[in-house]
């Protein structure tokens, strides 16, 4: 039996565009639940879409057409650019004036906060968000304490610089390329890298003297925190061995050894039940006792009880010779990691590199879990606490398996740092002042950092995100499918009749206020797949040119500041700092009204609306 599509139309919509705006719903509504992997997720939709035109075929539309966004210059400029970010981490180009912040920190805070604030705005313009964060997130927390003050004052001032900044060019994010591609294909201007720089700088005045005046006194109630609830704490786990004094030991005796400073929170039999840690329960060979700690102070732990914080891989992992000395130091998975979605057992951590993962700290926090720490997730912002070689350390990284926050360790390779800096300096003039697309001169940067051999070919796949390059194909393919199917064309014209008799101004303000509350619960990538095409259709009703209502959705897309949730960097700060949803609240609301009102009304001004 056929089933009709066009029995379902509903004031004038085909049964085609119906079943696009549930599809839309139903994956905003995943999106937001949160509770699947993005990449997932996003497979889905590229699986999906073509079926549901298989299963209720239309002439208008060619199933394999959800496709083409595999071949989509942005993915191109987008994939390029992350080994372009990724060169500039892996060399430590930015390590130099990341330091003299620091120095600058210890001497005149409130100058430092200033001058943090400038800095991180301006090279989140041409850099990846996340490295910039996170680069500057242990330097600053380091110089902080030892000025005696709350990095809690200065991270999210910081973190929410990083973002203003980062809307402000097209390369900022792969947001925004996907908004300036989308909008392209869809017949509006294709705009230049550098084109709305000046509109983002007028509104951001206001918002980085808010940031660096009012945002600090926000947070004052932070401001005396002891050191102890800003330094990076892990879960972990001290194994029981069979014939040592901890096998048939009370866990009294254990916190006897430790001067009553365990923080013991569970203990895991060896059978994987979890038990509570009563001063009377007798510990057995396979037990496992669950603590957490900052990474100091395990250690001390492991030393005084004797006992192991892993279990026991490799014999080389754990009597490493002379000239490799063992060392722990955390790494910060970043979202291109390939551990990102696994383990540290299925992604054989020990037998590729010879380290052991000792600590584990989630980016979204949580109780404990019932897996052994191999066995356990790891997600974009967690970071994980490893013992091994220092040379293995750095080959994790330079393999893109996060960010080492060690500064010892970390840059393994400053000598090519000038290359990578003016490789993409390069690739931005060209693209901004010589008319080349941006996804050929990134490409070029490419190929001039793989025959100067600043990449190696290893480190190009290690750089790019399987997640961000699904998250462009199916942001690019939902908004085609509601596009031809005529569902951006209803959601348009009902936002108009919703809006009806409104001046141009306050319509466009309306739709970069919605698109803004959207993006600080769902995925901003999500919210430009929808927002985008609406916009074009919600200009073409008024008649009036669609670019200040691109904008106005590319602008709203990187309003994030409201919702630890609403990008990956607040959550990094906020477990670094111990921030509270409130305080996102408290000081990302104003900040949310303050760049929302400066771009609807530079926006307006520019576009004579």
């Amino acid at each position: 039996m056929n089933l009709s599509l066009d029995a379902l139309a509903v004031a004038g919509l085909s049964g085609h565009g119906v079943l696009m705006l549930v599809f839309a719903a139903v994956v905003f509504a995943v999106f937001a639940w949160d509770r699947f992997q993005l990449g997932s997720v996003c497979l889905a939709v590229l699986i999906l879409l073509p079926a549901l035109f298989f299963v209720f075929p239309s002439p208008q539309v060619e199933p394999f057409r959800f496709f083409s966004g595999f071949g989509h210059p942005a993915l191109v400029a987008i994939c390029a650019l992350m080994v372009l970010g990724h060169a500039l981490v892996l060399t430590g180009a930015l390590e130099p004036a990341a330091r003299r912040l620091a120095w600058l920190v210890e001497k005149s805070p409130r100058l430092a906060l200033l001058a943090v604030l400038l800095v991180a705005a301006g090279v989140s313009g041409v850099m990846n968000d996340t490295p910039v964060v996170v680069l500057l997130m242990p330097l600053l927390i380091a110089a902080l304490t030892r000025a005696g003050r709350s990095p809690a004052l200065m991270l999210m001032p910081m973190n929410f610089a990083v973002l203003i900044g980062g809307m402000s060019t097209t390369l900022g994010t792969s947001t925004n390329l996907i908004v300036v591609a989308l909008a392209a294909s869809l017949g509006a201007h294709a705009f230049g890298v550098f084109e709305f720089f000046p509109l983002v700088a007028m509104a951001a005045l206001p918002a980085l003297l808010y940031l660096w005046l009012v945002a600090p006194w926000l947070l004052r109630h932070r401001g005396g925190a002891p050191v102890a609830q800003v330094q990076p704490v892990f879960d972990a786990e001290i194994r029981i061995t069979a014939e040592t004094w901890m096998d048939g030991a009370q866990v009294r005796e254990v916190l006897r050894r430790t001067g009553g400073r365990l923080p013991l929170r569970q203990i895991r039999r060896a059978n994987g039940a979890l038990a509570v840690p009563l001063p009377t329960a007798t510990l057995r060979a396979g037990d496992r006792l669950i603590v957490q700690d900052t990474a100091e102070h395990l250690k001390a732990f492991e030393g005084r009880l004797n006992a192991p914080l892993h279990s026991l891989p490799r014999q080389d992992v754990l009597e490493p010779d002379a000239e490799h000395q063992a060392v722990a130091a955390q790494i910060v998975v970043t979202p291109e990691s390939s551990l990102v979605g696994r383990t540290a057992r299925s992604e054989r951590l020990a037998d590729k590199y010879g380290v052991i993962l000792i600590g584990l700290r989630k980016a979204r926090g949580g109780g404990p879990s019932r897996d052994d720490l191999p066995d356990q997730r790891v997600d974009a912002g967690d970071v994980i606490l490893l013992q091994g070689a220092a040379e293995s350390l750095q080959t994790m990284q330079r393999d893109g398996i996060g960010l080492l926050l060690d500064e010892r360790l970390a840059l393994p390779r400053q000598g090519k740092s000038v290359v990578a800096l003016l490789t993409l300096a390069g690739v931005v003039a060209s693209a901004s002042f010589g008319g080349v697309p941006i996804a050929l001169s990134a490409l070029v940067g490419v190929l001039v950092l793989l025959g100067t051999r600043t990449l190696a070919w290893r480190e190009v796949g290690g750089s790019l995100s399987v997640n961000v390059v699904l998250i462009v194909a199916a942001s690019l393919a939902l908004g085609d499918a509601l596009t031809v199917t005529g569902a951006t064309g209803f959601l348009a014209q009902a936002f108009v009749q919703g809006v009806g008799g409104w001046p141009p101004p306050w319509v466009l303000a309306a739709l970069m206020g919605l698109v803004g509350v959207l993006t600080n619960f769902v995925s901003n990538n999500a919210a430009a797949a929808i927002g985008t095409p609406l916009a074009i259709e919600v200009a073409r009703l008024l008649g009036l040119p669609p670019e200040p209502y691109v904008l106005a959705v590319l602008f709203g897309c990187n309003l994030c500041y409201v919702t630890p949730m609403a990008y990956q960097t607040n959550l990094l700060v906020m477990n670094a700092a111990g921030y509270t949803f409130r305080d996102f609240v408290r000081v990302g609301g104003p900040l949310f009204l303050i760049m929302w009102a400066g771009l609807s009304f530079v926006l307006a001004g520019h576009y004579g609306l």
